[in-house]
């Protein structure tokens, strides 16, 4: 009865339910505490460290990318012409995997008989170096088996597998079982110069990628030809889906030259024909336009064919170069990559003597008539004579004759009055001994005196272009300086960069670096150079040039080794066109070797520039 009654107290099971719904309670609140803490821990988490665990998610899913190569930009001349472009090429990729693969056991590698007969015939592949490729790398998905094969070549390709998978009998059937399969093609651009050797020192070339250049303009303006790849990715997202995502490539600008390729290509070929049939070390030769010293054209003797720059043996007699040491064939690699009219330094000779002229005249310490008298030399001591190349001496002459004489006698008497310190002054003035600036690399220096080192000697033979070295683009720019009015133009082998599009990204006007002599100055060197040419030295018939021929002891001087030249201009009033040509090293040690090459060149390109007789 006790148990009955305990039983049914409705009091003691109420206590019980309290209790444990307190119990449920606090454990329902803790876990609930625990899930909101650890969703807001999930939260921040992701707030904070989202990005690197996505790409920790997807680095873990199939994924792929390719790049998309991006087209170097052309070289162009001042005409448009195109002297160098990027042409679309293909690299054919073999994916043995998908060739080799197998369905079914009784039916081993049923498309590898097809592909591999449509690639001999396609094009003229060794069989058993295919087949060999094949099964030496069955698991391999990329294989480049041929690089830079043209449009039309993967063209026929793709056809002839079309042709082939697509086949069907009468009744619209597949005519064949197996598949022309795993054979695909990338794109890449193969650097082109449609003139091959022309321009070659002043173009330089680019790698086999076209990604960066060497020498010439494809060196200098390596940034501006680039662009920015593009890249191509594929991944499989979370929800099993192929994405995909293009990055369009960014093709490089076009860089407009200053060279005009007629120009350029008559001076080519006027070298070469000098080449053939003369000895000498090298030729240089640069056109310019003297009013704002814009190069027109600048070529030497070395060529070489930008597309294929290492292949120098059309170059060389046959056989040469195989008798070459690694080290030497690089050595004869850089002389001909180099350009010689602003990489090789030389004594001017009697070029400079204008130089000379010019500062007496700025300096007040002679005038167009001062008198001087050529004796054959000047006596340095008791034992030094430096003579004329006139022994017996030019006699009486006026400061307009001693330059139609190319007085040696005269000019060392105008350095005598002066000091080491303003003649040096005058040499720097007219960019001696330091870079001109021009946009082309491997540009040297140059070596003149300095106030320490200069003597009274070096004074001397510094008068009449001996004791200094130059550079041809130096000389070529004091001396429009002297002919132009006395404006010091940095020179400049590239006037303009455009974009993708055509459009002008930035233009390069004439720089005026420094005024270098006075306009009455330059007007009594300009009839003084076309009196000398006028005597005889670079005549050309009813028409009015300017010049100043150069020859010069090489050092060492023993050796007896000269270097010979001629700078010239037309008209001779009011110049449009310089000419300026150097031998260096040649079998006759005279300036008429120089004259007759720049003659050459200078009767070619009067009527093409506009040029107008005078009788």
């Amino acid at each position: 009865m006790k148990t009955s009654r305990e039983s049914k107290s409705g009091t003691k099971r109420l206590k019980l339910n309290i209790y444990m719904r307190r119990k449920l309670t606090i454990a329902l609140g803790v876990v609930s505490a625990v899930l909101f803490a650890l969703a807001l821990y999930i939260v921040v988490l992701m707030r904070d460290n989202g990005d690197s665990y996505q790409k920790m998610v997807l680095s873990q899913q199939r994924y792929s990318s390719s790049v998309i190569p991006f087209k170097r930009g052309n070289i162009v001349d001042r005409n448009n012409t195109i002297l160098a472009y990027s042409e679309e090429v293909y690299n054919l990729i073999l994916d043995p995997s998908v060739i080799l693969y197998t369905a079914k056991a009784s039916d081993p590698e049923p498309n590898r008989g097809a592909t591999v007969d449509a690639l001999v015939s396609c094009f003229g592949f060794d069989r058993t170096d295919l087949e060999n490729t094949l099964t030496n790398n069955p698991t391999s998905q990329y294989i480049r088996y041929r690089q830079q094969l043209s449009a039309n070549e993967m063209n026929r390709f793709l056809m002839i597998q079309k042709n082939y998978n697509e086949a069907e009998d009468a009744n619209g059937k597949a005519l064949h079982q197996d598949q022309v399969t795993g054979v695909w093609f990338e794109k890449e651009y193969k650097r082109s110069y449609p003139y091959k050797e022309t321009a070659c020192t002043v173009l330089g070339f680019s790698g086999a990628d076209s990604s960066e250049g060497h020498w010439g303009i494809e060196e200098y303006y390596n940034e501006q030809l680039s662009g920015i790849n593009g890249k191509s990715y594929s991944y499989i997202n979370q929800d099993g889906e192929v994405e995909r995502v293009l990055q369009d490539p960014t093709n490089g600008a076009t860089v407009v030259s200053t060279i005009d390729w007629f120009i350029q290509s008559v001076v080519e070929e006027k070298i070469q024909a000098y080449a053939a049939v003369k000895n000498y070390k090298n030729i240089g030769v640069i056109v310019m336009d003297p009013s704002n010293c814009e190069i027109l054209a600048m070529a030497s003797d070395k060529r070489f064919d930008p597309s294929k720059p290492a292949d120098l043996a059309p170059y060389f007699p046959e056989g040469y170069l195989d008798t070459l040491s690694e080290e030497e064939l690089a050595s004869v690699r850089n002389q001909v990559w180099r350009n010689f009219t602003v990489s090789d330094v030389f004594p001017p000779g009697s070029v400079a003597k204008e130089l000379t002229v010019a500062m007496a005249l700025e300096e007040a310490v002679v005038t167009p008539d001062t008198l001087f008298n050529c004796d054959g030399g000047e006596a340095f001591g008791d034992e030094l004579v430096i003579h004329c190349h006139e022994r017996d001496g030019h006699g009486i002459q006026n400061l307009e004759q001693t330059l139609w004489n190319s007085c040696n006698d005269a000019m060392m008497n105008i350095a005598s009055r002066v000091t080491a310190s303003t003649m040096i002054r005058y040499h720097r003035l007219f960019g001696l001994g330091a870079r001109t600036g021009v946009d082309l690399p491997g540009e040297a220096s140059g070596i003149i005196f300095d106030e320490k080192t200069m003597s009274a000697v070096d004074m001397a033979t510094s008068s009449f272009g001996q004791g200094f070295s130059t550079t041809m683009i130096q000389m070529a720019a004091s001396y429009c300086s002297l002919i132009n009015g006395g404006y010091y133009y940095q020179p400049r082998i590239v006037s303009r960069i455009l974009d993708d599009n055509g459009n002008v990204i930035r233009e390069y006007q004439p720089e005026l670096v420094r005024k270098t002599v006075t306009e009455e100055t330059s007007a009594f060197l300009r009839m003084a150079a076309k009196h000398t040419v006028d005597q005889g030295a670079g005549n050309i018939d009813s028409y009015s040039i300017g010049g100043k021929t150069g020859t010069a002891n090489k050092y060492p001087i023993e050796e007896d080794q000269y270097v010979v030249s001629f700078m010239a201009f037309v008209p001779a009033e009011k110049p449009t066109l310089l000419v300026y040509a150097v031998i260096d090293e040649p079998t006759i040690k005279a300036s008429s070797e120089a004259i007759a090459l720049e003659v050459s060149i200078m009767k070619e390109l009067l009527e093409y520039r506009g040029v107008l007789k005078t009788q």
